[in-house]
């Protein structure tokens, strides 16, 4: 929904991924395969995501990490009602 209002960036189209399944880890490839982007393009961009604690991060084997929205958040807070009411505004539109 917020890659739709901003214009296209793979950034968004993360969090835009995330945000509409908040409580969901993924690993990077799922990531890619749910935005149908090349793995290398994710994997420059999550550890930005990460750094600015957008996503959380948990390692789950020797090499393997899963990613998860931060919902603790206080940008990601006001994301996530931003896009609720976009949501809100989009239903009234049809």
């Amino acid at each position: 929904m917020i890659n739709n209002l901003f214009g296209p960036s793979i950034h968004l189209i993360i969090l835009d991924m995330f945000l509409e399944h908040p409580r969901e880890m993924m690993n990077l490839r799922e990531v890619a395969r749910r935005i149908d982007k090349n793995p290398g393009s994710i994997s420059r961009v999550m550890p930005i995501l990460v750094e600015n604690k957008f996503l959380t991060q948990v390692k789950v084997g020797k090499k393997m990490y899963v990613f998860k929205l931060n919902e603790e958040n206080e940008y990601i807070k006001l994301i996530i009602e931003f896009n609720e009411k976009l949501k809100e505004i989009e239903k009234k539109k049809e």
